[in-house]
């Protein structure tokens, strides 16, 4: 039996009403990943869901127009007038709501980490870092499988990447570049980079350009890493790693694997209970997404402890 009263099977695997599906509730339409989530776990017409184990049933979001179109399109069952009211109708929710750039995901989270239900919250995670700080804190205490990361995080270029990291050993420096500015964002280029290196990150020194962001953070005893944020040049997620026996570069191409990939994660958390990634993680890109806004307006270097403890 989960915390939450949902039951497992021999194999530790939930299953839902015999169906072996679970309903997920999603929560909020106004962003593109609202479709792309929906696409993956629904399908589209006659195009057939692209992750097995699970399905949209409800939805909600504050636009109406584009509620009922997500539903028509996706096969969605249901909409709910308030978020609350999946309540007592999901298995799990993934919350997408795109207000404020992310400014509603502790509030819309908070209802169903206290019910001990799994839950996926859309990057970045909340605006404010106590905020998810708080949430974790939650899932701990309900023992509520809690995700939230960017979809790079799950790349599927990582895999034949992580061969090559390994050939040229211990890293000196890392590059991870992509678009947009540097906050909501930005937080594509950190998380891949993360991805890669772990945590373990020490300080923050962000240089703000009009047209880009320069960020170097230190690993300590690990490699330093260079995070560019480009808003004058053309559209890519790329990293390039140096180490003592040569260096290796990839690009992020496949969007649809690694959304794809995401929701597989997602469901699979919601089956057994248990986050991909660990909250440290999470916290940790936040946090260097934040040390990068006040190292930005101070143009000092930004220590993470200290910002961690504030």
């Amino acid at each position: 039996m989960c915390p939450n009263g949902r039951t497992l099977d021999a194999d530790g695997i939930f299953q839902q009403g015999g169906t072996g599906l679970i309903r997920f509730g999603l929560i909020g339409v106004n962003t593109s990943h609202a479709d792309a989530f929906s696409r993956i776990l629904n399908g589209a017409g006659v195009e057939p869901p692209q992750v097995d184990g699970a399905r949209i049933v409800s939805v909600w979001g504050d636009d109406g127009e584009r509620v009922d179109g997500l539903a028509a399109t996706h096969r969605i069952a249901a909409t709910a007038t308030d978020p609350t009211d999946m309540l007592d109708q999901v298995d799990a929710v993934l919350i997408v709501d795109d207000t404020g750039g992310g400014a509603t995901h502790a509030r819309l989270a908070t209802p169903f980490l206290e019910a001990g239900m799994p839950v996926f919250i859309d990057k970045p995670m909340t605006t404010d870092y106590a905020d998810a700080v708080a949430l974790f804190e939650i899932a701990d205490r309900t023992r509520a499988p809690l995700l939230s990361c960017s979809a790079l995080r799950f790349a599927a270029e990582l895999e034949p990447a992580r061969a090559e990291l390994a050939r040229i050993g211990t890293l000196s420096s890392v590059v991870s570049v992509g678009p947009g500015d540097w906050f909501y964002y930005g937080v594509h280029a950190v998380e891949l980079l993360s991805a890669i290196v772990g945590a373990g990150a020490r300080s923050v020194h962000r240089h703000a350009f009009n047209g880009r962001d320069v960020v170097v953070i230190d690993y300590g005893d690990g490699p330093t890493a260079v995070v560019e944020t480009l808003r004058d040049a053309a559209f890519v997620f790329e990293m390039t790693a140096y180490g003592e026996h040569g260096h290796t570069s990839f690009e992020v191409v496949d969007h649809l694997a690694f959304y794809a990939n995401t929701m597989r994660e997602v469901v699979k958390m919601a089956q057994t209970g248990v986050s991909p990634l660990a909250s440290e993680h999470t916290l940790e890109v936040l946090a260097i997404l934040h040390a990068g806004v006040r190292s930005g307006e101070t143009r000092a270097t930004v220590d993470l402890a200290s910002f961690t403890a504030s």
